[in-house]
């Protein structure tokens, strides 16, 4: 028993058998020499060989499922582009076009379906907003006499940086420089400053100031230069005159300050020095418009503030203030003729009046006798209809939806009239562009299902190739064609799919009964994969040793694929406009192209089919591909149960093959024991005779 104790480890890998869970023999022969583990391998590895083709169908079968999977989802696909294409607004669709775009736009109306034909508009105005701008008197008037500081201009003086001395600000006329001060130089001060630089280049020049009109003016006999890259602080913007036109009159040139250079400072907080240009201080609290309130700080907030205030309200209307006429301008944000309130009981902020708005307090909306109102108009369209009856309408808005019915005009500028604009002709067409968009999403996802399928069902190509010595030709599979080649359910799936896209439908018209009428074809022509021959004197081919050989190509044939070719746009146009009525039956009828695909698809895919506004299908018990992938799934079970019998035989064997080799080893090495005890007897007893 020395002999089995003593044996080594496992065997190596190379005698490992695969597919079972047999050990291998732990003492490889010993004793005997002879390789028991290469033997239970070899044996084990013949019952295993039952195993390989059962593999090669799971896997097959495995990757039918997968490719089931795929097409299922691309014909579920297919179910979702119904609904889009069944709504009966795509057959009725128009669109609206203006001859004038810039003069009056044109958008259709969401929900609603315009007439087709021909609107004119003969005369348009457009509509206004109502507006009030308070009055100039509440800007202050400006202190000649007091330093620029403190004079009351609208906007605030300042010296700037760069001056001669580095605090002092500097203005050029006609190339000579003035130096000023803005908090000790007085407003008439810097204008007689002015005039005297311009004498020294023209006698005849001057610069004065109009305390009643709070301008500047400025006359010379010879061309006007005003400021200078180098000079400094902001003098030529308080005075106006960065923003003046220069005119020249019989050559004498002159220029004004294009607005009084007194009143409100936007940017100044209201109790500064001057009242920021208010004629009257404005007071902190509160004030109305529109029934919206808002609050006045007269010690942090200016006039900028209260404008954006505004803005950003809910009051209805856009405040600015216009530094030309020096008032503060109230503009309804919408148009027509709606009034804009002012003021109401408990205000005790006296914004309104001091910026010119209101008379008092006491009666609210009672406008100052400086405040100009202009009253918001409505829009007038006078138009033609397609019938050809003249036509008045009124809105309180430029966007008009009650000339044409289910179109929306903008009115951009004023037609007819003294307008210089002629008359506008809105042109409402039938539309098929959704319907169009409509129809090449169905065929892109039908023309999905049937290229997937025909790739899953093609044949293979089967070669033949001769061997010059024997003479034999034999058959050779050149490509092993699709992984449900020669199912009969996709195979069916797919014959009954071309012949629904291709049947006769009753639409009630016997022009536009069928996809075909209406510019949709299936193709005619196809390519299958097909064995070429090539031979030694065929430079094209690669047959060597004088055989000849086959490899792969295509052959076209005239027939159809089963997909659908691209819309003949201009076919379903004719029909649109020859009988609409019918192109509408063809998809969404009772009987139409739509629900006969949908009822049938519902029992392909077990899914109800979603039109525009119903279901429709009965769904099955099981559908098309659960028969398919049940059938395949219990066909993997049993072979899976078959593969797992082998590999249970497969191991029996080995576990018997081990058992007996390991018996077999034991007893020889007993012999081989005995038959070493024997030899020593013998030796043994021979030397002592």
């Amino acid at each position: 028993m020395s002999g089995i104790s003593s044996a080594g480890s496992s065997t190596s890998a190379d005698s490992t058998v695969y597919g079972t869970d047999v050990a291998p023999v732990t003492f490889p022969g010993i004793a005997s020499g002879i390789n028991y583990n290469a033997i239970i391998d070899k044996y084990t590895n013949l019952t295993l060989e039952q195993e390989k083709p059962m593999q090669a169908q799971v896997t097959k079968l495995n990757a039918q499922q997968t490719e089931l999977i795929k097409i299922q989802n691309l014909v579920t696909d297919f179910q979702d582009s119904f609904q889009a294409l069944s709504n009966p607004a795509l057959f009725t669709s128009t669109t609206p076009s203006s001859t004038n775009t810039s003069a009056v736009g044109v958008n259709s109306i969401s929900g609603q379906v315009a007439t087709p034909g021909a609107y004119t508009i003969d005369s348009a105005t457009l509509a206004t907003a109502t507006q009030m701008a308070g009055d100039p008197a509440a800007g202050g008037s400006v202190d000649a006499t007091a330093t620029l500081a403190l004079a009351g201009t609208s906007i605030s003086p300042q010296n700037g940086t760069a001056g001669p001395a580095g605090n002092q600000g500097q203005i050029t006329i006609d190339g000579v420089e003035v130096d000023y001060d803005v908090n000790s130089e007085t407003l008439q001060g810097a204008v007689a400053a002015l005039n005297t630089a311009l004498q020294t280049v023209d006698p005849t020049g001057s610069v004065t100031y109009d305390a009643a009109t709070q301008k500047v003016t400025i006359t010379s006999s010879q061309p006007l230069t005003l400021g200078s890259s180098s000079d400094s602080g902001n003098l030529l913007s308080v005075l106006k005159l960065d923003t003046s036109q220069i005119t020249d009159v019989a050559g004498t040139y002159s220029t004004s300050s294009s607005a009084a250079i007194g009143g409100i400072n936007l940017g100044a907080t209201f109790n500064t020095d001057q009242n920021a240009g208010f004629a009257t201080a404005v007071t902190s609290g509160t004030f109305t418009i529109n029934g919206v309130q808002f609050s006045v700080d007269a010690s942090g907030q200016n006039l900028n503030d209260i404008i954006n205030e505004i803005n950003q309200s809910s009051a209805g209307v856009i405040a600015t203030y216009d530094q030309t006429t020096s008032q503060l301008v109230l503009t309804a944000k919408a148009d027509g003729p709606q009034g804009i309130s002012l003021g109401a009981t408990g205000d005790n902020s006296n914004f309104l009046q001091a910026s010119g708005m209101l008379a008092n307090y006491t009666a609210p909306n009672k406008l100052s006798a400086g405040t100009q109102e202009t009253v918001g108009q409505s829009a007038q369209v006078v138009y033609t209809d397609a019938s050809g009856n003249i036509d008045t309408v009124y809105s309180n808005s430029n966007t008009v939806s009650n000339v044409v019915p289910g179109v929306q005009l903008s009115l951009q500028q004023a037609v007819g009239g003294s307008s210089g604009i002629a008359p506008v002709t809105i042109d409402v067409a039938q539309s098929s562009t959704a319907l169009q968009t409509a129809i090449g999403t169905f065929v892109s996802a039908y023309n999905k299902v049937i290229g997937e399928i025909n790739t899953a069902t093609a044949a293979p190509v089967i070669g033949s190739q001769s061997d010059s010595s024997t003479g034999t030709a034999e058959g050779t599979e050149l490509t092993s064609g699709g992984i449900l080649f020669s199912s009969q359910d996709i195979d069916g799936l797919k014959d009954q799919l071309v012949n629904l896209v291709s049947g006769l439908f009753n639409t009630g018209s016997d022009g536009y009964n069928s996809l075909s009428s209406i510019g949709l074809e299936l193709d005619s022509s196809f390519s299958v994969g097909v064995a070429t021959n090539a031979d030694s004197s065929d430079t094209s081919g690669t047959a060597t040793n004088n055989s000849d050989s086959t490899s792969v190509g295509s052959q076209q044939y005239d027939g159809t694929s089963g997909k659908l070719q691209a819309l003949d746009v201009t076919t379903l146009e004719t029909a649109l406009s020859t009988d609409p009525n019918a192109v509408a039956s063809l998809f969404t009828g009772s009987n139409g192209v739509l629900d006969q695909l949908g009822s049938y698809l519902t029992s392909v895919t077990g899914l109800p089919t979603q039109l525009n506004s119903s279901v429709i299908g009965t769904i099955p018990p099981q559908s098309l591909f659960q028969t398919v992938q049940s059938e395949n799934q219990d066909v993997i079970q049993s072979l899976q149960e078959q593969i797992s019998s082998v590999t249970n035989q497969a191991n029996m064997q080995a576990n018997l093959l081990r058992q007996e080799f390991v018996n077999s080893e034991t007893q020889i090495a007993e012999l081989q024991s005995m038959q070493s005890s024997l030899s020593g007897l013998l030796s043994s007893t021979s030397g002592s005779s």
